[in-house]
């Protein structure tokens, strides 16, 4: 399951730089040195899933708070400026609490050989006092804010909606899981040390159902397609944060990060198609167009149900495995988030509905040629999205997702 994670997000980045460039959005200039800042960006976060230690994580994943500001800003308008200055500084914020508590934990640590976790973790052993469960909270707390929970999300929904689609299926996608992977260890530690049931790891799973609660109802008050994308990813990151909460097994888990590297992808992918073939971003304009190609229309439509529906997705793989875990561990109350998607995707789809009605035509021919290669992306990520999903279905079916 740990190299499915590997060669799902080298796949995920292969595809955005593929839409870069081979499709590049109107307006877009110096592809070039966009591309290789777009390489620094993906190389220092999949640097950071290879390395235990743990200031280098931090180091690799501040980097690409910089490359990321650097990339929302491609687009030379004042508002991606403005957002780019956002991401940096809320994003650098909850990095700098996480490296002060970093800073704790390691002075509170007996003396240790290495700063990989393990080592850490044992100058810890049989340590529970107050600098530890400090040094604890501040960093979990800290690099949530990099995940983009409540109440530090607020550079999320600007980011995904302001930014080109390629950046934001970048960020969206990789910022996530590679956060995640810093975390699960630290709430890990947190459940040894801190059996109390107000710490770190619950303050986490607090902060996740919010996160969770907060996407659905501004959902309601959402007519823009790139802000309605930017609701779903900021929806799933929030059961991200629950499932790391639950700890659940390294096949989960691995899986859990490929599920949300494909499905960010898709979504984000599939809302610049639309987005560019309407020449519109809020519904009630496109729905008042002549006329758009109704592939792109059904792209978008195809990629709301794959984040949380269909059969064959991979999170509704998660979602019957989440199910799974609440009868096993006797939390029934973990049944309600499978809900919450549900709600979250009828909403959702009562807004994009109306824009079938819209007459199809044929990609203008200004466009048609990078349309056309966009889509055939698209497709290629759906069908290993789905291809992942049945993998998922396999694994859940023969107890694959029970071996450690």
């Amino acid at each position: 399951m740990e190299s499915l994670f590997y060669g799902t997000g080298i796949f995920c980045f292969l595809v955005v730089f593929g839409i870069f460039i081979f499709a590049p959005t109107k307006g877009q200039t110096r592809i070039w040195l966009w591309s290789a800042l777009k390489i620094l960006f993906f190389g220092a976060l999949f640097s950071s899933w290879f390395t235990e230690n743990i200031v280098l994580k931090w180091i690799l994943i501040e980097a690409s708070t910089l490359f990321g500001s650097l990339l929302i800003s491609s687009s030379g308008t004042e508002k991606s400026f403005q957002v780019g200055w956002k991401f940096l500084l809320i994003n650098s914020y909850g990095l700098g609490i996480a490296f002060l508590g970093l800073v704790i934990l390691l002075f509170t640590s007996k003396p240790v050989d290495s700063l990989d976790f393990s080592a850490l973790q044992l100058g810890l052993e049989g340590q529970t006092g107050l600098l530890i469960k400090t040094g604890l909270l501040l960093t979990i707390y800290g690099y949530s804010a990099k995940l983009g929970l409540v109440p530090n999300h607020y550079w999320v929904g600007d980011t995904y909606a302001e930014s080109p689609s390629q950046i934001s299926s970048l960020i969206a996608s990789f910022v996530p899981v590679s956060v995640a992977l810093a975390l699960r260890p630290l709430v890990q530690l947190e459940r040894e040390i801190n059996h109390s049931l107000i710490n770190s790891a619950n303050g986490l799973l607090l902060i996740g159902i919010l996160t969770i609660l907060y996407s659905t109802w501004i959902l309601h008050r959402r007519d823009d397609i790139r802000r309605i994308a930017a609701k779903v990813a900021l929806f799933h990151t929030g059961m991200l944060a629950i499932f790391i909460w639950l700890d659940v097994n390294n096949n989960v888990f691995y899986f859990l990060l490929a599920s949300t590297l494909i499905v960010k992808v898709i979504i984000f992918v599939s809302m610049g198609i639309l987005r560019m073939d309407s020449g519109k971003r809020m519904i009630a304009q496109i729905v008042d167009l002549n006329s758009i190609n109704q592939k792109s229309f059904y792209g978008y439509f195809f990629a709301i149900i794959i984040a949380f529906v269909f059969p064959l997705s991979p999170v509704f793989i998660l979602d019957m495995e989440m199910i799974k875990i609440s009868l096993d561990r006797n939390l029934i109350w973990l049944f309600s988030f499978p809900l919450m998607g549900l709600i979250f995707f009828f909403i959702a789809l009562n807004k994009i509905l109306p824009i079938i009605r819209v007459r199809n035509r044929d990609f203008y021919d200004s466009q048609k040629t990078l349309l056309s290669i966009r889509l055939g992306f698209l497709i290629i990520s759906i069908v290993v999205g789905l291809l992942i999903g049945t993998f998922g279905m396999y694994e859940l079916v023969t107890g694959g997702f029970e071996n450690v």
